[in-house]
């Protein structure tokens, strides 16, 4: 036996005693507040880090990825032991209807509810209902804590870069939250608060909190409570087997858990191993030919099975002594649970036929099912010895990774995993920042989530929605929305009056002033439709803030018209071409937004609608309902309100420098007062090639791609760090398929509503399922 192998196992080794009651069967004697525990002989860490789309990429990424978690266990210490878990989990359907269904209101808009709440019901059992945990933990033998606690800082620093070099996140676990796991095995239900300090301070144990009612160990099961449990191994092993052997066997049901215990051996050791096995072969194959010689037998070819033998060990030993391979011993366990003990004889019965159908054998472990449940948990506890000797490309194919997954608490609904089928729910209060784009050409369903997204925010909260709507596409969902909602049509032809250079009285924020000039200078620009000079900027700056001053001693109400009669009364000619400029906007056909304007700031959800604006005037108008907006994000600001933006064909207001710079300003104006900007287009080629828009885009973290022309898709890959396997989402599928950037996450999705509801017909722009208004 190796001498590592020998040590740790005589470590391990401790006497049986028989469990009195429920609390002896837990294997942790000891815990403390930053989650190390103690088993009695060796103190453990255990870290949760996140999936990434393993299952999802071509080969050749797939390979990388490979090569990076060769690299990872190849960094595990030979002094301490490793254990990788799969925790499969069931949505919680009692826990979703709180976070992210709607609740009637009595409003109106409850019929739209119910249709949501249907659907995402329907969604949730038409997806495999499966979400996996995935866990490492190390567990090392020390004289102390303290010791032990040093370790686990030098661990956790080199685990995250590996995890981090693969895109996963590592995350440390405290006391409560694995004694969180642990509850929900032994006791199948949510774990009430916990307190280490009030415990320790009260003398009560912690094993009182998280042990079953009861336990009934038998030769093949443990019955914890009412719930059954059977543990398995992974007996013999096939010649070959593929990467995505974890993936698919716990894919087999969602009460399941795997853990792969691992032991490195040091190098040293594992290279003489190595040679005396090969030196103990080569002496069999050389006693074999002597018995063949005596008997005369000279021309006898070494039987196969030795050769083979001496092929295997000679490989073995050189992947060890010059292919950077490393000699790993480990154990794999699979746990099954179930409420009654067919549908657990059933379940063990779908695992072993998996491990046949993989040339492999997966075996009970007879008579040792409470130490089989104590190896699988994630606690750094191995009581089964049944070791196999691997290398690191062996051992590598062992990949716990499958798919990402986003299901966060308060989320709203946009489309399922198309790898898992599960429905994704993303809340963007949790992202780093809440800027967010939404790219597609026409067709692909970009306009539909643009609106299944208003509808959810319109359905499930009380923040306020602003919407720029250049084709009169969001004016059902206003009318639907009854007294919450209310259009904004401007044209020459309408009512509704907007004025650019209103300012909220109580907005006394000096940058406020400063972001007038810019939109004004952006609007001369458009009306000229070239660049402004250095001269004439000055003197616009200049008149501006003579307008509000005077406006402000006087209780006048600043506009246009006031601004070009202050223009008139300059001395320089700039300030007479520029005031001629705008004669046709304040005293001309296009005096739309000449006057003090009559919007008001009252309803939640407002759209600004310019389809019928003059195409001269539409540039102008984006900046316009831009910084009326921002007036309304101020205010909301103040009140403590969150504000959602959509800016629909948000291509346009980068056609120059000038109003691309007043854009990109909004937007950050608006990340910083609370509002979340959300930019529709299926232009981005125009976005891309504009440096402020391919910046914003570049950081937000919340970033929606449906299908891409082709050159759009590699602009988009350099850009984003799209792999060319990921890159596919956005070709095929058809409508309502894409690739989801949320945060640090890829995900591919699928996005189709039910055609038979209310929500579908007020959110379809195809002709003869759109209604009309």
């Amino acid at each position: 036996m190796l001498r590592s192998l020998n040590r740790t196992v005589s470590k391990d080794r401790e006497r049986y005693k028989v469990p009195r009651n429920t609390q002896d069967i837990i294997p942790v004697k000891r815990i403390y507040a930053d989650g190390i525990f103690f088993s009695g002989r060796k103190f453990s860490r255990t870290w949760k880090f996140s999936d990434i789309n393993y299952s999802s990429e071509g080969e050749e990424r797939r390979e990388e990825l490979l090569i990076k978690y060769r690299e990872l266990l190849n960094c595990l210490d030979t002094d301490a032991e490793t254990k990788i878990t799969v925790i499969n989990r069931r949505l919680d359907l009692k826990e979703l209807e709180q976070s992210v269904l709607f609740k009637e209101r009595r409003d109106g808009l409850d019929m739209y509810r119910h249709e949501y709440n249907d659907m995402i019901l329907s969604q949730i059992k038409e997806g495999s209902g499966i979400i996996q945990d995935k866990y490492i933990t190390v567990s090392i033998g020390s004289d102390s804590v303290g010791e032990a606690r040093s370790y686990f800082e030098r661990a956790e620093e080199q685990l995250s870069s590996a995890f981090s070099s693969m895109g996963s996140v590592l995350s440390p676990l405290d006391a409560a939250q694995k004694l969180r796991i642990l509850h929900g095995i032994y006791r199948d239900e949510d774990m009430p608060p916990f307190d280490l300090e009030d415990t320790v301070r009260k003398g009560e144990d912690f094993r009182n909190l998280i042990c079953p009612d009861s336990a009934e160990i038998t030769p093949s099961y443990v019955k914890l409570g009412e719930r059954f449990f059977r543990t398995m191994y992974l007996k013999y092993y096939a010649n070959a087997i593929g990467d995505d052997f974890m993936k698919s066997l716990t894919g087999i049901c969602p009460d399941m858990m795997l853990s792969v215990d691992i032991l490195p051996v040091p190098v040293d050791e594992a290279v003489r191993e190595a040679e005396s096995r090969l030196l103990g072969i080569e002496t069999n194959i050389t006693g074999w030919q002597r018995k063949q010689n005596r008997s005369s037998n000279f021309s006898a070819a070494v039987p196969y099975d030795l050769q083979l033998q001496r092929k295997e060990t000679s490989e073995f030993l050189e992947d060890l002594a010059s292919r950077d391979q490393r000699m790993m011993l480990a154990v794999i366990t699979v746990m099954v649970s179930a409420d009654d003990q067919k549908e657990l004889d059933r379940l063990t019965e779908s695992v072993m036929s998996f491990g046949r159908s993989r040339m492999c054998q997966i075996a009970e472990l007879r008579f040792r099912q409470l130490e089989g449940l104590n190896t699988v948990l994630p606690v750094g506890v191995r009581k089964i010895d049944a070791f196999r000797t691997l290398v690191t490309d062996s051992l590598a194919v062992f990949i716990p990774f499958r798919v990402q997954e986003i299901s966060e608490k308060g989320g709203i609904y946009m489309g399922t995993n198309a790898v898992s089928g599960n429905p994704l729910f993303c809340n963007r209060e949790r992202l780093m920042n809440q800027s967010a784009f939404l790219l597609g050409v026409p067709g692909s369903g970009k306009s539909f989530l643009a609106k299944q997204m208003i509808m959810s925010l319109l359905l499930g909260t009380d923040d306020d929605i602003l919407i720029c709507d250049p084709e009169g596409e969001y004016v059902p969902i206003a009318k639907a929305a009854g007294e919450q909602g209310r259009t904004v049509r401007i044209s020459a032809h309408s009512g509704d009056r907007i004025n650019p250079m209103y300012m909220d009285p109580d907005d006394t924020d000096g940058s406020s002033v400063i972001m007038k000039s810019e939109l004004i200078q952006s609007l001369i620009e458009r009306i000229e439709e070239r660049p402004i000079t250095a001269r004439q900027r000055s003197v616009i700056d200049r008149c501006i803030r003579k307008v509000y001053r005077d406006c402000r001693r006087t209780g006048m109400i600043p506009t246009l018209t006031l601004l070009r009669d202050e223009l008139l009364r300059q001395n320089e000619p700039e300030a007479s071409e520029t005031a001629l400029s705008l004669e046709i906007y304040t005293d001309g056909s296009l005096r739309i937004f000449a006057g003090e304007g009559d919007y008001n700031s009252e309803g939640r959800l407002t759209v600004f609608d310019i389809h019928e604006m003059e195409e001269n005037l539409k540039a102008a108008g984006f900046l316009i309902i831009t910084d009326t907006m921002l007036n309304r994000v101020n205010r909301n600001s103040r009140e403590g309100r969150r504000t959602h933006i959509f800016i629909d064909e948000f291509h346009v207001v980068f056609s120059n420098s000038h109003s691309a710079r007043f854009f990109s300003s909004a937007w950050r104006q608006f990340r910083k007062r609370n509002a979340y900007p959300t930019a529709i287009t299926q232009n981005v080629d125009t976005v891309l090639e504009s440096p402020e828009a391919r910046s914003m885009l570049s950081n937000s973290e919340f970033v929606i791609m449906l299908s891409q022309a082709a050159s759009d898709r590699e602009k988009l890959a350099e850009l984003l760090r799209i792999s060319e396997d990921q890159l596919r989402y956005l070709s095929i599928g058809g409508s309502g398929c894409g690739l989801m950037k949320y945060g640090g996450a890829l995900v591919p999705f699928v996005n189709r509503l039910p055609k038979d509801t209310g929500l579908y017909s007020l959110m379809t722009t195809t002709p003869g399922e759109k209604r009309f208004y």
